[in-house]
């Protein structure tokens, strides 16, 4: 069993982590992503 730790961002990595996870040849050990950056005028999080 190989082991991973994941690093992406979301939609695109979104997918290659459900594919990940649902094969048993793989254990996901950690996911890491970036954090909510302030939008706008007011740096409101989306």
């Amino acid at each position: 069993m190989t082991k991973i730790i994941f690093m992406g961002t979301p939609d695109f990595s979104a997918t290659v982590l459900e594919g990940l996870l649902a094969d048993n040849r793989y254990t996901v050990l950690a996911v890491v992503t970036q954090p909510d950056r302030a939008v706008g005028r007011k740096k409101k999080f989306g």
